[in-house]
């Protein structure tokens, strides 16, 4: 007993309701990045100040992690898809770089 006449807008590829998933998806990637980065360099930085008798490492780890988890983000989460390189620019690893005029074939 299958229903062949009705289409699931959820099986759309293209629907809305996809682009908005798709897009809370990555913002709790996001965020999971940016609070992971900091707890665990937070608890790294703890631990050195448990068995050092240090005071400074804790915020020094947060920091740390907080930077490291937006650059995490960055990376993985910077590139904008609908971009287009500049005339005259080659794609080498993601970025776009110029070629030299005497290089270009016409």
């Amino acid at each position: 007993m299958t229903q062949q006449g009705k289409s699931n807008s959820h099986s759309e590829p293209n629907s809305p309701d996809t682009a908005q998933a798709d897009g809370m998806n990555e913002g709790i990637t996001v965020l999971a990045y940016l609070i992971s980065g900091v707890a665990v360099y937070g608890a790294v930085g703890w631990l050195g100040d448990h068995f050092l008798k240090t005071s400074f490492l804790l915020p020094i780890g947060i920091v740390l992690g907080a930077a490291v988890g937006i650059y995490v983000i960055i990376r993985r989460f910077g590139r904008i898809s609908g971009a287009t390189p500049a005339a005259g620019s080659t794609v080498a690893r993601g970025r776009a770089t110029a070629e030299p005029k005497d290089q270009i074939d016409e």
